[in-house]
């Protein structure tokens, strides 16, 4: 069994992998690690333990304590300039994130053809990768709920984030959520015609995280969503490294 940890910006999320499926999942807030623990506890022992981090030090030092009593070195992803059949084309392949990282992999093994693999969480990242497998390079911009929260924390306009998507919004609610909406569409579509103009074909989006739902029936090429696309490329990782 692989246990796979997705440190992220806002939460922690975890699951165990074993013959192609998930026996088990979870996701905490990072001030919560601590029943991350008991979760794990009742778990079985891993063979293998993997994780992204982008959440800083004082996160993985948390989740190493949490995962002490299995007496497993947990493996500490660190972007690599191929994995997996993916070629990391970053300037410095080992300053990409992990979790961009793992998304690729996962996306990969998910879909062939070129691809435009979506994260949709509290940073929105876009990345381009092509039907060989080389990842072109990607955006990095605020998730639609942090857009929302940066126009209302700390005015009058507190619950826009309740509003409704319209093409026509006739309400300060609704046009911030679908502003949101729209702005976070236009990255996707601009990334997807700057693919398409690259490889000369369509793509596929593969598309994951919280904002996914909200994405998916307004773009307007192909799309596979993956729940958990990052913990599915550590578990293609770990399992590569038999």
């Amino acid at each position: 069994m692989i246990l796979a940890i997705d440190a992220g910006n806002s939460r922690v999320k975890w699951g165990c992998y074993e013959h192609g499926a998930w026996s088990a999942m979870g996701a905490i807030v990072h001030d919560q690690l601590d029943s991350m623990a008991t979760a794990l506890h009742e778990a079985a022992v891993p063979q293998k333990i993997i994780v992204s981090n982008v959440a800083g030090p004082q996160v993985q030092q948390n989740i190493a304590s949490a995962l002490e009593h299995f007496n497993v070195p947990p493996r500490w992803l660190k972007p690599a300039n191929m994995c997996c059949g993916v070629t990391n084309g970053y300037d410095d392949p080992s300053r990409l994130g992990s979790d961009r990282w793992a998304a690729l992999i996962g996306a990969r093994h998910e879909k062939a053809g070129p691809l435009l693999v979506v994260n949709a969480g509290t940073a929105l990242t876009i990345d381009a990768m092509t039907a060989a497998g080389e990842f072109l390079g990607g955006l990095i911009v605020p998730g639609p709920r942090l857009m929302m929260r940066s126009l209302t924390t700390g005015t009058a306009q507190a619950h826009a984030i309740d509003g409704e998507f319209s093409q026509f919004p006739t309400n300060t609610r609704d046009a911030i959520y679908s502003g949101a909406l729209n702005a976070a569409l236009g990255a996707i579509s601009r990334m997807d015609e700057a693919l398409a103009a690259h490889t000369g074909s369509s793509s596929t989006c593969v598309i994951s995280g919280g904002a996914a739902a909200a994405l998916i029936p307004r773009l307007s090429s192909p799309t596979h969503e993956v729940p958990h696309l990052v913990l599915l490329g550590l578990a293609i990782i770990a399992e590569e490294s038999d």
